[in-house]
């Protein structure tokens, strides 16, 4: 039976891992090694980290796209790693949406910005009766109504980047996926497309994770995550949410990691401020009922 933490978890990620084989040495490498990984219902979360630690290859397992090499996956109480194809398929058309970075994989450039987003709802089998409102409330959403006769190439990149977004968002999936959707946009498009996920967070209550490198973008979620050599190695969270949403001046809290195995991941700039370099002791306060971690190196 779940604990009461655990009921209000969307995705539950245990000890998971991913390794790959190189087609030309035939050297495995592992991409992600033993993550854990809780995500609230109805939150707006990033994935943050170096490039090559392993942020895509989590994003594309919480997808359905890969399966992992070992671990358990669980979203909205479906077994990710463990169902068939079909399932999958299921899975990405009427639960998760993906927003890729480049427009041209969310769009096919031979179609209208309506066609578009009307493919993806007969593919998912959206309502027919439910489509007509949902793209127009999409598209006026995102403030490109007008150009939904337009084809891909009729189109700037910050309405195509738009229209990517109302395809995700087609199907009304409970989750929703983006990888680097402001990689390739300018400063001020990019702010538009956080504004816009912040708005359809808190408005339909779809949970999000995106993984970025902006730190504007990181700091407009509720929690970002740090992964470094295909492990969690961090948390950031928001803690003025309710007083302050900007981005420029919001207040963020940096926390260790516990995984299943009860290991703690500390920040490499804590373990050289406090000198902690291969051990370290806990003091148990208990008067005030409080956990102290120091360095217990030897000089």
């Amino acid at each position: 039976m779940k604990n009461k933490l655990e009921e209000n978890n969307f995705i539950e990620v245990e000890r998971v891992t991913k390794n790959y084989q190189d087609p030309y040495s035939g050297v495995y490498f592992q991409a992600l090694n033993g993550v854990d990984l809780r995500i609230k219902q109805g939150t707006l979360s990033s994935i943050v980290g170096p490039s090559g630690a392993g942020k895509s290859t989590l994003l594309n397992i919480l997808g359905g796209m890969i399966k992992p090499s070992t671990g358990k996956v669980t979203i909205d109480g479906l077994p990710i790693q463990s169902l068939t194809q079909a399932d999958l398929n299921n899975y990405r058309r009427h639960i998760c949406g993906f927003l890729w970075q480049e427009s041209e994989r969310n769009l096919m450039s031979g179609l209208s910005v309506e066609q578009n987003i009307l493919y993806a709802m007969r593919i998912s089998g959206y309502p027919r009766e439910k489509r007509k409102m949902r793209i127009e409330t999409l598209l006026k959403s995102f403030g490109i109504w007008e150009r939904r006769h337009h084809k891909v190439n009729q189109i700037s990149g910050g309405e195509a980047a738009r229209a990517s977004l109302s395809v995700a968002l087609a199907n009304e999936p409970k989750l929703l996926l983006a990888d680097e959707p402001t990689g390739e946009l300018d400063s001020e498009t990019t702010l538009e497309i956080i504004d816009y996920l912040k708005k359809i967070n808190q408005e339909e209550g779809i949970t999000i994770v995106v993984v970025t490198h902006d730190k504007r973008f990181e700091n407009s979620t509720d929690r970002s995550y740090n992964i470094l050599d295909g492990t969690l190695a961090g948390m950031r969270k928001t803690i003025n949410a309710d007083e302050n949403r900007d981005w420029r001046t919001v207040k963020r809290e940096e926390v260790v990691v516990v995984n299943s195995l009860g290991q703690i991941q500390i920040p490499q700039l804590l373990r050289d401020r406090f000198n902690i370099k291969n051990f370290a002791k806990l003091i148990i306060d208990e008067e005030n009922n409080r956990m102290y971690l120091e360095s217990a190196d030897e000089e």
